[in-house]
């Protein structure tokens, strides 16, 4: 669970900012959970040392 910590907290941290958002703003938040998704993947394909 510990290699999945940041891209965590970035999400409930990313979730938090928009709850009280209005719907408009809904699919900003789901671009930037997707940029968030993505960067992290990313990092994780380049750090496995498997």
């Amino acid at each position: 669970m510990e290699k999945s910590d940041p891209i965590i907290r970035e999400i409930i941290e990313l979730e938090r900012r928009y709850f009280f958002e209005k719907r408009n703003v809904k699919t900003e938040r789901q671009r930037k959970l997707q940029e968030i998704i993505e960067r992290h993947t990313k990092m994780e394909v380049i750090t496995d040392d498997t």
